[in-house]
């Protein structure tokens, strides 16, 4: 109120209009203070905010000003920043161990060895001419059943497909006249079976055993197969000439009990150029030239035995016989069926069935590139990875390449051997592989049947654990020597000369010549830094060819 009147008495009339001139008895005083006060509080009120715009900006622009400085960097920093890092020593662990130089593959399990049985022809018997397509007319036996000797497995246009005990396959028609080992089997298992080949020679297909495979057909039930019309043919041309001579010695010794009108009374008939007994099958020797009788009679005779003989021939390699596409050796009995892969009313132009012979074995499938490097009598380690199961075995022997779907395999198209495992039986196995025989330091457990199997084949190995370093680690100097560097907790180096041993697993055997080297140690093998990754790769490997030159 003060203040109001200080200001009016100040303002001389202005103040006397004010009070004359308006309503100041009703309040007017009061409301020009409070518009005062208003006009005051807004301009603090601007000039708060102005101040904080001027500190906001103030901010931004400290902040640009940061920020710019942060990514302008000078020529000198770029270099800094991009300068590499400083090299520094890779190092690997001597280690105290047993080397090993390994070939891994894959292996299956099987119950011995599979025959596959796929007659290729049908054989001539005494109930048929044989010839035509081969057809399957009936099949004997199913997948798992059991086959003995003289199991009839299947009947191809009539005649049977059996089983018989023996280690050599048949590979051909065993037929009279022939000799051979496989003959030899045959006869001894007549024998076997009750049935005695008589005075044959062992391994001499002969009257015999011509007899006994007789009755071996009788047994089961069918016609007997025999060789068919070609011998059969040459029999009866061997007959009749016999017969033929026989005539002509009749005639001769006729003539010499009653002489020839003009004749000598030793009975020699007047001959005129051979008329005795001139025919086509007696002439030569029996009727020929002329002579006294006795000369003739002798002559027509010793032809008789020569056709005596020529039809004791025939006859040897004419009648029963054993034909290739009805029999199947196998090395051991009983055996399994393993699968039946035809029907009645097939043509056979596969194998119509297949078997398993033989104890349980294992035979693993080599890469061709790695067969050169595995030699019979090699350690094996096999293991099943589905029972955890490890076993010793050494390599049994190595097969020649086997390329599927290529040539066929042994005894293809015959009721003989065909090849072994999955390819016999028609698998699908397609890439080509050396098959490997692993042969067991014991018996394999039968509970290992169908089981694939890791094998791992040791080509290489120490006697037991020796120092070993990487192969990059190894270096060979201008003057032959071999050496390592150890490089200590420190950071210094020393020079270790070594004598390198077995190669394998990328690692080298060393022993120390002069100097200490033990496991633990930490040896040079490249340095780390930009751009030297392949320079310590290639030294690497230069380093491995002087370890491979020491171990020679």
């Amino acid at each position: 109120m003060l203040r109001n009147l200080r200001r009016t008495a100040g303002s001389g009339d202005d103040g006397a209009d004010r009070v004359d001139g308006s309503d100041g008895a009703d309040g007017s005083d009061g409301a020009d203070s409070g518009d005062d006060r208003s006009a005051r509080g807004g301009a603090a009120r601007r000039r708060r905010r102005m101040v904080v715009v001027i500190a906001v900006g103030a901010a931004v622009v400290s902040a640009a000003g940061l920020a710019a400085a942060t990514l302008v960097r000078s020529p000198e920093q770029v270099a800094a920043d991009t300068k590499p890092p400083a090299a520094s020593p890779l190092t690997a662990p001597v280690v105290q161990r047993v080397l090993a130089n390994t070939t891994v593959l894959r292996g299956v399990f099987s119950a011995g060895q599979t025959y596959a049985v796929q007659p290729a022809t049908v054989a001539a018997s005494t109930g048929g001419p044989g010839g035509g397509t081969p057809i399957v007319s009936a099949l004997k036996v199913a997948a798992g059943d059991k086959v003995d000797s003289r199991t009839v497995l299947a009947e191809v246009s009539g005649r049977p497909v059996f089983v018989l005990p023996g280690p050599i396959p048949a590979y051909r028609d065993m037929q009279p006249g022939e000799s051979g080992d496989d003959i030899a089997q045959l006869q001894s298992v007549l024998r076997d079976l009750g049935l005695p080949v008589g005075g044959d020679a062992k391994g001499t297909f002969g009257a015999g055993t011509k007899a006994a495979v007789t009755k071996l057909y009788q047994q089961l039930g069918y016609g007997v197969p025999v060789t068919g019309e070609t011998t059969a043919a040459a029999v009866r041309s061997a007959q009749q000439a016999v017969q033929q001579q026989e005539q002509v010695v009749q005639d001769l010794q006729s003539r010499r009990a009653a002489p020839e009108p003009g004749g000598d009374a030793g009975g020699t008939p007047k001959t005129d150029g051979g008329a005795a007994g001139g025919g086509a099958a007696g002439g030569g020797a029996a009727a020929g030239g002329g002579g006294d009788s006795a000369t003739q009679l002798a002559r027509a005779k010793t032809l008789l035995d020569q056709k005596r003989q020529e039809l004791a021939q025939a006859q040897a390699k004419d009648g029963p016989q054993v034909p290739l596409s009805e029999v199947l050796f196998l090395p051991s009995l009983p055996a399994r069926v393993h699968a039946v892969s035809a029907k009645v009313g097939d043509k056979v132009t596969a194998p119509i069935l297949s078997l398993t012979a033989g104890g349980l074995g294992l035979t693993g499938h080599l890469l061709p590139s790695d067969a050169p490097l595995v030699k019979q009598g090699m350690k094996v380690t096999v293991l099943s990875e589905s029972s955890g199961v490890q076993l010793s075995a050494t390599v049994g022997g190595v097969g020649a390449l086997v390329t599927p779907g290529g040539n066929a395999a042994p005894g293809a198209g015959t009721a003989g051997q065909a090849g072994q495992g999955a390819d016999a039986a028609g698998g699908a196995r397609q890439d080509p592989y050396v098959p490997v025989s692993i042969t067991p330091d014991e018996p394999w457990n039968p509970a290992l049947e169908g089981q694939d199997v890791r094998i791992t084949i040791v080509e290489a190995a120490t006697s037991g654990e020796v120092l070993a370093v990487p192969a990059s680690a190894i270096s060979s100097s201008v003057d032959g020597r071999t050496t390592v560097t150890v490089v200590t907790a420190d950071g210094s180096r020393r020079s270790v000369e070594v004598t390198a041993g077995v190669v394998a697993d990328n690692h080298v055997q060393v022993t120390a010549k002069n100097g200490d080297l033990k496991a633990g140690d930490a040896v040079l093998v490249g340095i780390g830094q930009a751009g030297a990754g392949t320079g310590a790769g290639g030294a690497g490997g230069a380093a491995g060819g002087a370890a491979q030159g020491g171990a020679g």
